[in-house]
């Protein structure tokens, strides 16, 4: 029998997951609706608009978005907003799904209220850092593991992640482990470009747990010959200040082959800079799943990640998609850009080993066991 679920991305984190997820619910017969937020003018829907209640944060999410103690203690209250609508139009479903957590007090809060009415609510653990370690209030970060021992069921995508999650305190029996699926590749995707440089690409939202800093130090501690061999591109919205990161390479005397493309790439220019490259790079300081691991992957490109989380288990340690370093390990990173010039690998990243139609049915298999174990 169809099954009826209320997912929850309030600031549309994982967008490309969340479609690849709807995709796989809908294959099993579970009949889904987003809350969310409204798209930036920027954006372009990778979501259903027909699935989605846009109901947090209209004002503070719209526009110019500050950052002023004001501006984030009136984002809070459109939050508390938000959760009270998400409390009204949960009763018509048979089980609530956070895919974040944005504020775990107050997320918290909502959650023991839908299971006093009777409404299951699953969590989805996409990292256990909170926030990947990025330096945020203790609001969002505090009382993350109130969230998870609140929540019905955990769903973590690795082995790694539910180990953390238990070993926190929840209770082993509702920690599932649902492997990320594959993120679609975007349209527009020309074919590889021919030029004289190896291509370095780090794509993706531009924060500070994605390591920028430690690429520009790396690629200062490699000799001047092999330097010249190379073009980096750091592409994405921006999430951190750039100018220190841009005056730091001036500085180590690499500036001429780092280049900024700091905005929001819709799906042709995503397909046309990635497809572009001779190699990713993603040297992490923290991370569990990655959505861009699982977008870079399917082009068929050398790797070189952070040794953590998804891209040990994706990548793996036998050189044959990528070279893992340790993280935080300058001269590792170094040494593992200086071998990836002329790499290609012999097999892709494994891009989670599930499609999203075996993902959708594990996720309908936690919902199915909650609303049961539920009076």
């Amino acid at each position: 029998m169809p099954l009826r679920a209320l997912l929850v991305d309030p600031s549309l984190f994982t967008a490309p997951y969340d479609a690849g997820l709807s995709e796989g619910l809908s294959a099993a017969r579970v009949n889904i609706c987003w809350a969310t937020r409204r798209l930036r003018d920027h954006e372009e829907h990778e979501l259903d608009p027909a699935l989605q209640r846009q109901i947090f944060y209209p004002v503070t999410d719209r526009g110019r978005r500050l950052n002023s103690t004001i501006w984030r203690r009136f984002k809070g209250f459109e939050h508390i907003a938000g959760l009270a609508t998400l409390l009204a139009l949960a009763r018509r479903f048979d089980v609530v799904h956070f895919q974040w957590a944005m504020v775990p007090y107050l997320d918290a809060v909502a959650t023991r209220i839908l299971q006093a009415m009777s409404i299951p609510v699953v969590l989805t653990v996409h990292d256990t850092t909170s926030f990947n370690g990025k330096v945020m209030s203790r609001w969002q970060t505090g009382g993350t593991q109130v969230m998870w021992r609140s929540a019905d069921h955990i769903i973590v995508h690795t082995g790694a992640s539910r180990e953390v999650v238990v070993s926190a305190g929840a209770d082993p029996g509702r920690v599932t482990v649902v492997p990320h699926g594959p993120i679609a590749k975007p349209s527009g995707a020309s074919s590889r470009r021919e030029s004289g440089r190896w291509r370095i690409i780090l794509f993706g939202r531009l924060q500070s747990y994605k390591g920028v800093d430690l690429l520009i130090e790396a690629l200062g501690e490699l000799d001047p010959v092999v330097r010249d061999q190379l073009d980096v591109v750091i592409a994405g919205e921006p999430v951190i200040d750039l100018a220190p990161l841009a005056a730091r390479a001036q500085a180590l005397g690499v500036s001429h082959i780092v280049h900024f493309e700091p905005r929001y790439f819709s799906s042709a220019e995503m397909g046309d800079l990635l497809s572009s490259a001779d190699c990713f790079i993603l040297p992490y300081r923290a991370i569990d799943a990655s959505g861009v691991l699982y977008l870079v992957s399917q082009f068929d490109r050398w790797i070189v990640a952070s040794d953590l989380g998804a891209f040990r288990e994706e990548i793996g340690d036998d050189m044959e998609a990528g070279e893992l370093v340790p993280p935080g390990d300058i001269s590792a990173l170094a040494a593992a850009i200086r071998r990836s010039i002329g790499r290609r690998p012999r097999r892709l990243a494994r891009s989670g080993g599930c499609t999203w139609e075996e993902i959708g049915a594990r996720t309908r298999d936690v919902y199915e066991r909650v609303v049961t174990s539920r009076p």
